[in-house]
């Protein structure tokens, strides 16, 4: 109780002192930038437009901020580090940071949290509060539901939201907020379907987009197997609970029997075992498992669903009503994904019908006692890897992701804001059926890192409206766009687009997306994925700025990326990590070479230009790449003396 007790106070502290900063009247309901969601990509999205001292409400129906992050989500889903960058990587160091301070830089506890990208919940959360606290002109409203948003006056044909209300859970009262830019940074996209945007729930059909992973379909082995019939419908990939759990039995808690628990939903896992379907219950890495344990800091980990296991924590099938459900339909949901966990656990820790090696196994790791103290050391948020999709300018499909035949690349986009690196991967819709050990709707296709356009938050037909989580996608595509560090790198984006709108007085989606992309570069963010140039380095303005031009989708001739024997997954510690990705890197110090020197001076937009760029090169005797990158940089940027 003392321990619930002085982490409120210290709550209600942080509270009333952000939200007292950069207020000139405290009871002043008028912002210029309104956000519902205090998701991670929320938080970028407030922290980077407060840099240019716009006023900023930050919403959340939950009583914590950070989603996933600080509700149990803490082995980070990414594919290779060199596609972390502008507020998710600053996240990341500050993480390693806190454990260098406090464990000392050669700690077990800094090697496991893997260069801050494997943290605690509560140490997600402390550092979080930090960097929203940094700010004086942010207010968090926790505890806010969103009720109802009100439509003003059209701007240059579109729908412009005027305010929304907000029935505050505690005191059960309402309260409107005013704004001139909104965003809707929530799991859900409750914002943008309350103020009336289109939107998808579901699976497109094969047809619809081209999709060869679209629809109803059995996948194994990167075959698509008979029986799939790609017909689009109403399923959502399945939801889960990510638990953090530990085995250390000074910070360990067995599961006690939950309500409403019924031993026989979970006899049959006592015929899995016995015919050992699995050799274990906890694995860290591979299928032959119930439960994955991937590690974090001090003995501790996030225990998540392992797709196409003969066990599931994912409730395949028993979520589809939770996107457009109402609040005590959601609620529900959660509570019977909260009660299937539990009880799975608990009837593996206890009941006599399980095979003794693995009850004793299940029972060496428990709850953390020392993670989620308020909310009975369970996590506070469901796991939602899918549910709106708000239309917008542009629709994120599996063929933005797909490489251009017979090469490594993904075609470039001249509008791209952020970058992606994972498998396009669903935990599956449906129970096995016509294969046993395959779920209908499972998939896991790894594509090379591709660029992600600015189209994907601008719902259509709104003029001060932006979506950062639920974006505009089908459902393939949002598979591969359900990460964290890829949605916080979109609210990134749009807390700066929001303050180009602000600034300029114009429609968000009319923001100049090369100033857009210039503020994104300057604040360390990536929109071309460049392996060996990270935000340290003196060429990465050059590279971000000619990537999303073209430039480095030649660095490599079609020659070249077409060797069919290369290895484009070179696994870290044995895990989802990977080296980066092959053919990206500019290699800044490799002597230019000729043809690529001339196809970098066609590239440029005048001849006096090209001229320039031809003098630079007979003037200098062996340049390198990265030398003559920067001066066609400074050429194409108009940035040259």
């Amino acid at each position: 109780m003392l321990l619930k007790s002085v982490l409120s106070l210290g709550l209600t502290l942080w509270l009333t002192t952000i939200s007292a900063f950069g207020q000139k009247n405290s009871s002043s309901r008028e912002y210029d930038l309104v956000i519902v969601g205090a998701t991670f990509s929320g938080i970028a999205a407030a922290i980077n437009a407060a840099e240019y001292g716009h006023s900023i409400a930050l919403v959340e129906e939950h009583d914590q901020i950070g989603g996933l992050m600080t509700g149990g989500l803490s082995n980070t889903d990414f594919i290779s580090f060199e596609s972390l960058s502008g507020t998710f990587l600053d996240y990341t160091k500050r993480i390693e940071q806190y454990y260098i301070d406090k464990y000392g830089a050669k700690s077990t506890q800094v090697e496991d949290c893997h260069a801050g990208i494997h943290a605690e919940p509560f140490v997600t959360l402390k550092i979080l509060r930090e960097m929203l606290a940094e700010h004086s002109n942010i207010r968090v409203y926790l505890n806010h539901r969103l009720k109802q948003v009100s439509l003003g006056q059209p701007q240059q044909q579109l729908r412009r939201i005027e305010s929304i209300k907000c029935v505050d859970l505690v005191e059960n009262e309402t309260i409107e907020l005013a704004g001139k830019v909104f965003l809707d940074a929530t799991y859900e996209g409750d914002l943008a379907a309350f103020a009336g945007a289109d939107y998808r729930v579901g699976r497109e059909s094969r047809q619809e987009y081209g999709e060869p992973l679209a629809g109803h379909i059995f996948y194994q082995g990167g075959r698509i197997l008979n029986g799939s019939t790609g017909e689009g419908d109403h399923r959502v990939q399945g939801y889960n609970f990510r638990l953090i759990m530990t085995d250390d039995p000074d910070n360990r808690r067995l599961i006690d029997q939950p309500d409403n628990y019924h031993r026989e939903e979970y006899l049959p896992i006592a015929e899995v075992l016995q015919d050992k379907k699995v050799s274990q219950v906890f694995a860290t890495r591979g299928r032959d498992a119930i439960l994955r344990a991937q590690m974090i800091p001090n003995r501790k980990a996030d225990v998540n669903d392992i797709k196409n296991a003969p066990v599931r924590i994912a409730m395949l099938g028993e979520n589809y009503a939770y996107p457009e459900g109402s609040p005590k339909r959601r609620a529900d949901i959660v509570k019977q994904h909260k009660e299937h966990i539990l009880g799975l656990l608990y009837y593996l820790q206890n009941d006599l019908e399980v095979p003794e090696k693995y009850r004793q196994e299940a029972r060496e790791w428990g709850l953390a006692k020392d993670e989620f103290v308020d909310n009975d050391n369970f996590p506070t948020r469901l796991y939602i890897r899918e549910a709106r999709r708000i239309m917008g300018e542009h629709i994120f499909t599996q063929h933005d992701a797909t490489p251009q035949q017979g090469t490594l690349i993904v075609p470039f986009r001249t509008d791209a804001i952020a970058i992606g690196d994972y498998a396009l991967n669903c935990h599956g819709v449906q129970p096995p059926s016509l294969y046993s050990s395959v779920a209908e709707g499972d998939y896991n296709f790894i594509p090379p890192p591709f660029q992600i356009p600015f189209g994907v938050i601008v719902p259509r037909q709104f003029s001060n409206l932006l979506v950062s989580v639920a974006v505009s996608s089908s459902h393939v595509g949002f598979s591969g766009l359900r990460l964290e560090p890829v949605w916080t790198s979109l609210g990134q984006a749009a807390g700066l687009t929001a303050h180009l709108a602000l600034e300029h007085e114009q429609p968000v989606k009319n923001v100049d997306i090369n100033k857009l992309q210039d503020l994104l570069h300057q604040h360390k963010s990536k929109t071309t994925y460049v392996s060996d140039i990270d935000g340290d380095s003196p060429f990465f303005e050059a590279t971000q700025f000619l990537g999303v031009r073209g430039y480095l989708h030649d660095l490599y001739t079609l020659d070249t990326l077409a060797m069919v024997d290369t290895v484009t997954y070179r696994s870290l510690w044995g895990g989802q990590y990977a080296a980066a990705y092959p053919f990206h890197e500019l290699e800044p110090e490799k002597e230019l070479e000729d043809d690529l020197a001339q196809r970098w001076i066609q590239r440029l937009k005048t001849e006096g230009k090209q001229a320039q760029a031809r003098e630079y090169l007979r003037a200098t005797s062996t340049p390198s790449r990265g030398d003559f990158l920067q001066k066609i940089y400074e050429l194409e940027s108009e940035k040259s003396n």
